[in-house]
């Protein structure tokens, strides 16, 4: 009688490796191979600096207080931390309410700090992200503005500069990037600026005309030192119409004034994006100086300090 015939030994082995996997199949999870975990959110440089940027606005909601700034701000750090689009929570689902952690401060601390790390990080975003450095130089412009206009009101007519920008002047320097056109044009509002404060300052009396020729004499100033800048055409004219209506009254001259230097600020402001470096701090200058100048006159309202000077918001 014939002995039964052995499997070749690699068939064997095949069979002992199938049985094994079907084992497995039917004993359950015995063991499994490890899976990577899912990797962390790894942000690029300028996510992580519009990430501090909208902590920093956290801050300032956390810490606004009663006095009229902190109630300003009260309303527009809210807008701004939503143009940042708000603060990052690496797992929302893991609490039913995430309240991301605010170092405690005072409102004076975290505003300083907003502007102060707006303008840095704004320096450290231009070559990557453009218009992030663009949107945090308008946001450091706007508390500067909201934290301050009360101060202003009824203060002397003089230049000034916005706080935190280092002071460096209210004119562009020599080689500015700033298009010719553009700063003759500026000269020009200046300019009307001027005329329209001497005709005001001619139906005023007392401390409002004074105060008038003294507007009428910084404006006039401004334009001379713009218009003498290389490349710069002179745009000015003798005489430029000015409305009877807006001189006739106290209140009237008022809003008229309110009315150009607000528009003055945002024609500066409008130069924040795409800036070059060399320009940011004159052009942030020039912009809260024709802000505070507004500021300082009767009848400015809290409402016209805009939250993203410059930029359109949607």
């Amino acid at each position: 009688m014939m002995a039964p015939m052995t499997p070749p030994p690699r068939r064997t082995m095949r069979l002992i490796a199938a049985v094994a996997g079907l084992a497995t199949l039917a004993g359950g999870c015995s063991w499994r191979m490890e899976t990577p975990p899912i990797p962390s959110r790894t942000p690029t440089p300028t996510v992580v600096l519009r990430d501090a940027a909208a902590v920093r606005e956290q801050a300032v909601i956390a810490t606004a207080d009663s006095t009229e700034a902190g109630l300003l701000e009260a309303e527009l750090a809210p807008e701004r931390l939503e143009a940042l689009g708000g603060v990052y929570v690496e797992y929302p689902s893991a609490s039913p309410a995430p309240s991301p952690s605010v170092e405690a401060a005072t409102f004076a601390a975290a505003v300083t700090e907003a502007i102060d790390g707006a303008l840095a990080d704004a320096a450290d975003a231009a070559s990557e992200d453009p218009g992030l450095a663009a949107m945090l130089r308008s946001i450091a412009l706007s508390h500067a503005m909201a934290t301050t206009y009360a101060s202003l009101a009824g203060a002397e007519p003089a230049e000034r500069t916005m706080p935190g920008s280092g002071g460096t002047g209210l004119l562009p320097r020599d080689g500015t990037a700033v298009d010719g056109d553009l700063l003759a044009r500026l000269a020009l509002a200046h300019d009307q600026a001027a005329f329209a404060y001497e005709v005001a300052a001619a139906r005023a009396e007392e401390d409002e005309r004074a105060d008038a020729l003294k507007r009428s004499r910084i404006h006039a100033a401004r334009a001379d030192a713009l218009v003498a800048l290389p490349g710069v055409e002179d745009l000015r004219e003798p005489l430029y119409d000015v409305a009877p209506v807006d001189t006739a009254s106290a209140t009237g001259r008022a809003a008229m004034e309110v009315a150009l230097e607000l528009a003055l600020s945002e024609d500066y402001a409008a130069l924040i994006d795409g800036a070059d470096d060399a320009d940011v701090a004159w052009i942030l200058d020039a912009a809260y100086d024709a802000f505070a100048a507004a500021a300082a006159l009767p009848g400015f309202d809290a409402s016209s300090v805009p939250v993203l000077p410059g930029l359109t918001t949607s």
